[in-house]
């Protein structure tokens, strides 16, 4: 059997050019060259649950992310703004995992915590860049109380901390071989959930300068003195499902949960004073998901402006000279659907997270840098020499041995895109165009002899591009989306629809990966060369109308 090489149907392959996800809309000074395969100079895309300081000034960021994994990331604060200061995806080479917070602690070890897999460990004397070699993993196999692990932390005399969703967990390197952690439970019975799990459903976990433990939960928060639990209650309620707690620099605590009217909606900031020998004072209706205190004596946080719509969220900044007061000046530095984790840098800039990412609040200015976009749309552009697209045909007639089928005629061949670029706002795909250099259509073969040029089945002279731009694109179930599209050949318009895959590399939105496929008929194109409707005419030469495209786009900021 003949079989006839289908330069034609490479153009549908413009097509592929269209797909990305999401971003916010606030202004951005990021350096954005040089992007490394681990190491970037643009912000995570994750949801930023908690921030916490790294050695030498460095920031270390933790969450997971809409694909239901998540990423560690450090930034590199120490570098000169100009020089370009990077983040570093620390976890990477673990796996996908929910990682949800992080630790460096004095000894300069990285424990990374997940609300699916319990806890790794990496030795810092160990390189990360060594793998997976030089992380140790601890599960319920270990002794940890249950592998959802919300938190971690330090206490003055070094010892590391876990909040599970079981209890607490201490880690103890001296306990018998495969038992690495001591575990405590809550005794106390639920002052209102009935469930009484909740009440060791760890959250977070702080000491204060007495040596207590001060524990938040998704039920009734405690206080563990060692030897003796004890329920945190205020006029005879618990404080439910409190999520930060803080020491202030006059050694009074501030947390923010839900008291009060029978623990209805009701929560807020309150601060437990030592002051007035031990009694709550609610500072405001507005909840806290994290809370910290700068250099200046500021009271920071970050949460819902009306914790019953947990949909208005904010970081809110309370006046240090007016914390004591019946009511403190409080001002709302940037409102949103949702803001997580905080802190305060050596720099003085206070960091905080929300679903998508990472921003940062400083300069004399006082200006809010968001790591992860710029105003409006961001366009990143294709990547052409990363970039591939496939095309596969067959003829319509099988090529036969007796009966057995030895062939389709299937013939692929690639075509080069001369430039495009893709609009992404909120991380979804909004838009984008492509151009394809219809000049470059080949096929592929298998072998490296010589081949006859085949005729042209295009007017290159007069159509050297054909283009596609998008129109609308659809979400699917995580990272699955649907492009719809106006392709161009030669002077017609069609519009087309294809399925793909797209994800941000290395949880982070510097470089955006695509798998694609388009299925097409060409004859729409008024590309009828051999094709089925001519079949009277070629016989075993026709050529099937479908072409299939198979899709790799890679495209950068």
């Amino acid at each position: 059997m003949k079989y006839i090489h289908v330069y034609a149907l490479c153009l549908m392959s413009v097509l592929l050019t269209a797909c990305a996800q999401k971003q916010t809309k606030v202004p951005t000074d990021i350096n954005q060259s040089a992007i490394g395969t681990e190491v970037k100079n643009i912000g995570p895309n994750i949801m930023v649950r908690n921030i916490k300081k790294g050695s030498n000034g460095t920031i270390l960021i933790a969450g997971p992310n809409n694909l239901s994994y998540g990423d560690v990331f450090r930034y590199d604060a120490r570098l000169p703004e100009e020089k370009g200061k990077t983040f570093t995806n620390l976890s990477s080479k673990i796996g996908s995992h929910r990682f949800w917070d992080v630790l460096e602690d004095r000894q300069g070890n990285f424990w990374f915590t997940t609300a699916d897999s319990g806890v790794y460990y990496y030795n810092n004397s160990a390189a990360l860049s060594a793998g997976a070699k030089s992380i140790k993993h601890f599960t319920t196999k270990d002794g940890l109380a249950d592998n959802r692990v919300m938190s971690v932390y330090e206490d003055k005399a070094g010892v590391i901390w876990f909040g599970t969703g079981a209890g607490i967990s201490r880690y103890d390197a001296s306990l018998p071989k495969g038992q690495s952690f001591r575990n405590f439970k809550s005794p106390n019975a639920p002052l209102f959930y009935k469930d009484a799990r909740l009440n060791n459903d760890i959250t977070t976990i702080i000491e204060d300068k007495t040596g207590k433990l001060w524990v938040g939960t998704r039920g009734d928060a405690f206080v563990y003195d060692g030897k003796k639990y004890t329920t945190l209650t205020h006029n005879g309620q618990p404080f439910l499902d409190v999520w930060s707690i803080m020491e202030d620099k006059k050694g009074n605590i501030w947390l923010s949960g839900f008291n009060g009217f029978n623990v209805s909606q009701t929560g807020g900031l309150w601060r437990y004073d030592l002051s007035t020998g031990g009694t709550f004072t609610k500072v405001s209706q507005r909840g806290a998901y994290a809370i910290i205190q700068d250099k200046a004596g500021n009271i920071w946080t970050t949460g819902s402006v009306n914790p019953a719509n947990a949909h208005v969220q904010a970081l809110t900044r309370y006046d240090a000279k007016s914390l004591y007061s019946k009511q403190p000046v409080v001002t709302e530095i940037m409102s949103g659907k949702a803001f997580f984790g905080l802190l305060e840098a050596n720099d003085g800039s206070i960091w905080f997270g929300d679903a998508t990412g990472v921003y940062r609040y400083a300069g004399q200015g006082k200006t809010i840098t968001d790591f992860y976009s710029k105003v409006g749309q961001k366009k990143y552009r294709i990547d052409t020499k990363q970039s591939a697209i496939v095309w596969q045909a067959s003829m319509y007639l099988g090529g036969w041995e007796g009966t057995k089928l030895i062939s389709d005629g299937s013939s692929t061949g690639n075509v080069a895109i001369l430039k495009g670029e893709l609009s992404i706002e909120n991380s979804e795909l909004v838009g984008g165009a492509v151009d394809v250099d219809m000049n470059t259509i080949k096929q592929i073969f298998e072998d490296e002899g010589p081949h006859n040029k085949l005729p042209d089945f295009f007017d290159v002279k007069k159509f050297p591009v054909s283009t596609f731009a998008i129109t609308k694109v659809e979400s699917g179930n995580h990272e699955n989306i649907k492009v719809t599209g106006k392709l161009t050949i030669e002077g017609i318009t069609k519009t087309v629809t294809f399925p793909a895959q797209m994800y941000f590399k290395d949880g982070m939105d510097g470089t955006v990966e695509i798998n694609g496929a388009l299925i097409l008929n060409r004859t729409d194109w008024g590309i009828y060369y051999r094709s089925e409707k001519r079949f009277d005419e070629s016989g075993d030469l026709t050529i099937s109308n479908q072409v299939k495209f198979f899709i790799k786009i890679v495209a950068k900021k």
